[in-house]
């Protein structure tokens, strides 16, 4: 690893030195520019292949160390289960004394009964149905415009849109200009 960051640090001087009154004006120049495009991509997937390797390799090590982690506190979770089950017992046997009892305390924590809410289970499919007929208040809707319709219907005039049979201007809608977009593609 030492070795591509002493790489890195060797092209970055490299580029520094180059870029001192070095002008492409001719395709011999061009060219050349393109061949060390072409250089530094592949020295990019070089880079990129080996990060990938050392990734593969610690993403073993932590497989390791989850599944590790994932066996002991298993382990542990049964302890705890086993624990409360024979602290439900216990407080089973006090209720059984006292049957108004919600809550005993310890020193190091409290046992208790509490009551809880019915859980309700949906049909989605079926309540959908039902509301649709009988309770139209239920239904939410979500509402969203579709702008694949709307770039369709409206235009750009002066840095706004407006819609293109109404000439109506369109809020809500900010237009920003971008400029031409250079690319350079080397013949791989």
């Amino acid at each position: 690893m030492k070795g591509v960051i002493i790489m890195l640090n060797a092209e970055r001087k490299e580029i520094k030195n180059e870029d001192k009154g070095f002008v492409v004006d001719d395709d011999n120049k061009a060219t050349w520019c393109l061949r060390k495009i072409k250089h530094f991509k592949s020295k990019q997937e070089k880079n990129k292949e080996l990060a990938e390797e050392q990734i593969r390799e610690i993403e073993k090590e932590i497989k390791e160390v989850e599944e590790w982690l994932e066996a002991e506190n298993s382990k542990l979770e049964n302890s705890i289960e086993f624990m409360k089950s024979k602290l439900h017992l216990y407080a089973q046997q006090l209720r059984e004394k006292n049957p108004d009892l919600k809550t005993h305390k310890l020193p190091f924590g409290q046992l208790q009964f509490r009551s809880q809410r019915p859980k309700w289970k949906y049909d989605n499919d079926r309540l959908l149905d039902f509301a649709e007929k009988k309770y139209q208040e239920l239904i939410k809707v979500k509402k969203s415009v579709d702008k694949r319709e709307l770039k369709s219907k409206a235009k750009i005039v002066g840095g706004r849109v407006i819609i293109e049979k109404t000439g109506e201007l369109v809020e809500g809608v900010e237009v920003v200009e971008r400029g031409e977009k250079f690319k350079v593609k080397t013949n791989d």
